[in-house]
């Protein structure tokens, strides 16, 4: 995140950082498919994960591998926060990530765990196993 003291050390910038703004918004307007709640979830939350970094480096992707690529994303980060979560007890998160490869597949399943943006992918699993029931098999 941009701060305004940092931009007001180096004014010269300030142009270039609207600029990459602007083109990050008119980006996620092309890419972010709002008549699909479920790709709609996927990618705003693979933007604030990333901070719209990511937006730019998949606009000019193939529909379908951009839609690869998020998934995958919010795939592996699931599992990190899951890893990561030091309030779950190892004999509740082995099985979890043992079988995570399974819970993809479900569209039912959702485990309530960390914090923030972490935990609404993870209330919200639904999303990301919806989606990625449409990618086709080859990937």
């Amino acid at each position: 995140m941009v701060r305004l003291r940092d931009v007001l050390k180096h004014p010269d910038e300030f142009h270039i950082l609207l600029k990459l703004k602007l083109e990050v918004r008119h980006a996620e307007k092309q890419i972010i498919p709002l008549d699909h709640p479920h790709w709609s979830f996927c990618y705003t939350l693979l933007n604030k994960f990333t901070n719209g970094a990511t937006t730019l480096l998949l606009q000019p992707f193939e529909p379908q591998l951009r839609n690869v690529v998020c998934i995958f994303y919010l795939i592996l980060r699931a599992l990190d926060t899951v890893e990561d979560d030091t309030s779950i007890p190892t004999e509740v998160k082995v099985p979890i990530l043992i079988d995570f490869h399974r819970h993809v597949y479900d569209r039912a399943w959702h485990f309530s765990c960390g914090t923030e943006d972490c935990k609404i992918l993870m209330d919200q699993f639904h999303h990301v196993s919806t989606a990625f029931a449409e990618i086709e098999k080859g990937y």
